[in-house]
């Protein structure tokens, strides 16, 4: 039971004691202890919220209590005795989930460090470190399975939207030197093929709540992959094929060949539509003969309160990849802007590079080498051109002004085509609600932090993939719920939300308390939201420099200005 602090006046002196209150047996009893008058009282209290304690324990107590809960009412370790059979393996495993899900820290030292002063550590039977990955062996054959399970339990106890699935493909690097059944060389976001990597398929809701989740060698092609997850879909995910209204596979222009077109219009058959982008080298084909006017306002997006940038669009009726499809032509006048910027400041940036280089000594060849380079990062090929003039001993700059004004007539525009019949304004509501999946993707870089992958087998690289999407399944759960309820967070403000409750227990020693064994728990670090200090931007740091900067040339202007009347 905990202890309350009471005062009492006897003789106009104010005393303090710890008083406690419990029943035996329906009968009320209290304990007291004294702990003296009114500035020995107050100095005990004061220890008690600072002085370190007897085998002081720091925890972490709202994080792992509140997952916990929302595993729970998924009956999460029912799910894992059902595949491992052990209820001790299922319910460290689940311990092992949630500390992973909070910590971004390695199996290692959640097993070492963390583990030993959370409270799950007397429910979590694990007797060396080697059993973590021993548990993880378990439950590798059935992830997808676990991942269906705890789907369903989510769909019958809570409000799960299942109006859209959005389904997209990603890539994880890992940190290793050769390839393996896995990992694998593959095409990375960056343009190299020199980095290993796992590809991953990622379907969520529009409320950011992951469906279906799949590992795959680091090479797959997105055909592959998505052949594979319509073949999951159809024969295990029956509940989201006859409740999700609509299962779109958004693609961007990255992914779109004729050989991936033809086979997600293959898909349609299963209810399966398709959105995707254009290439941005076939969009002048659609825009050369359309009229600015002609086009109306399809979608408007907040920037800041005097700002806001808006898109216009037009369907028409066009042959993409060898079929008539709806193709919506959608012009940004500040996308127009910001590359027409881009070009001229990219044009400019070489010319003066020529001048400069014509103003120095060295061979005309080492000089149209350098400016070359330039042209080719700056991709300007087509529309630049390095001359040798041997009798002045410079080079000239030949511009092809055709070339630069056909880009600047394609800039703004971008096409979207599909096989359905949907209104320009659905069409660009579905495409940008691609940014779901991409922050889905962008949260498990970050906040759930899949990488680095500190594991060398593949079965234990794709298991602790799948773990950390489990836990960002925990984290949707709980921040959909608290959305209901009229409590917005983003994921990265919601972990720090349930992390940083933290108490710091143990006993404390006193000789007013030798006959009690005072055991404290004292909260920590109990920030609320709007307490904890706001991260500057890089232009806030800057200025308190300006503003000493600025009185600093004020006071030597002042001390200027006096010398001189002085001397007048």
């Amino acid at each position: 039971m905990a202890w309350n602090i009471t005062w009492r006046k006897p003789h106009k002196k104010k005393y303090g004691y710890l008083k406690r209150s419990y029943r035996v047996n329906g009968r009320v009893k209290t304990d007291e202890i004294y702990i003296g008058p009114d500035e020995v009282a107050t100095k005990i209290l004061a220890d008690l919220a600072t002085r370190e304690l007897v085998d002081e324990t720091d925890i972490t107590y709202s994080g792992e209590a509140v997952l916990e809960k929302i595993a729970d009412s998924l009956n999460f370790e029912d799910i894992l005795i059902k595949y491992t059979g052990d209820e001790r393996a299922s319910r460290a495993l689940k311990n092992v989930i949630i500390l992973m899900t909070l910590f971004k820290e390695s199996k290692r030292r959640l097993f070492l460090k963390r583990l030993d002063k959370s409270i799950l550590k007397n429910s979590t039977d694990i007797t060396y470190l080697g059993e973590v990955y021993e548990l993880m062996d378990l439950v590798y054959k059935c992830l997808g399975d676990i991942m269906y399970d705890m789907l369903k339990n989510a769909i019958k106890q809570h409000n799960i939207s299942l109006k859209y699935l959005l389904v997209d493909a990603t890539r994880f690097k890992v940190y290793k030197d050769g390839e393996t059944g896995l990992i694998k060389f593959g095409y990375s976001a960056q343009k190299r093929r020199d980095i290993p990597q796992v590809n991953l398929v990622l379907g969520v809701n529009e409320q950011q709540i992951p469906f279906f989740v799949s590992a795959h060698p680091g090479n797959t092609p997105d055909v592959t992959m998505f052949g594979d997850f319509l073949k999951t879909m159809r024969s295990k995910y029956r509940i989201l094929n006859d409740s999700a209204r609509h299962k779109i596979i958004i693609m961007d222009q990255g992914n779109v060949n004729e050989e991936t077109i033809r086979y997600l219009r293959w898909l349609v058959r299963y209810n399966f539509h398709f959105l995707s982008m254009v290439r941005s080298s076939s969009v002048g084909r659609f825009a050369k003969n359309l009229d600015k006017l002609e086009i109306d306002l399809i979608y408007t997006r907040e920037i800041t309160k005097n700002k806001e940038t808006r898109i216009y669009g037009k369907l028409v009726e066009a042959e993409v990849y060898g079929r008539v499809s709806h193709v919506l032509v959608c012009y940004n006048p500040d996308v127009k802007q910001t590359k027409n910027n881009s070009l001229d400041r990219r044009v400019e940036i070489v010319k003066q590079k020529v001048s400069s280089l014509n103003k120095k000594g060295g061979s005309l060849d080492g000089k149209c080498e350098v400016v070359n380079s330039l042209i080719a990062k700056h991709s300007l090929k087509r529309a630049m051109e390095v001359i040798k003039n041997e009798e002045d001993e410079a080079i000239k700059l030949a511009v092809n002004e055709e070339d630069l004004d056909s880009r600047r007539k394609k800039f703004g525009f971008f096409a979207l085509f599909t096989h359905c019949d949907m209104t320009p304004v659905e069409m660009i509501k579905v495409y940008k609600s691609r940014d779901l999946v991409e922050k889905g993707f962008q949260e498990l870089n970050t906040d759930f932090s899949v990488c680095p992958i500190r594991h060398s087998e593949d079965r234990r690289i794709e298991t602790h993939t799948i773990f950390k999407i489990y836990g960002y399944f925990l984290v949707s759960i709980l921040r959909a719920i608290l959305k209901d309820g009229g409590v917005e967070h983003s994921f990265r403000e919601l972990l720090h939300t349930i992390k940083s409750g933290r108490s710091v227990v143990g006993y404390y020693e006193h000789e007013l308390c030798k006959e009690q064994h005072l055991h404290v728990n004292r909260q920590t670090n109990m920030w609320h939201r709007h307490q904890q200090p706001q991260r500057q931007t890089p232009r806030q740091q800057r200025q308190p420099h300006r503003r000493r900067r600025a009185q600093r040339l004020r006071s030597q202007s002042r001390a200027g200005h006096g010398s001189l009347r002085s001397s007048q």
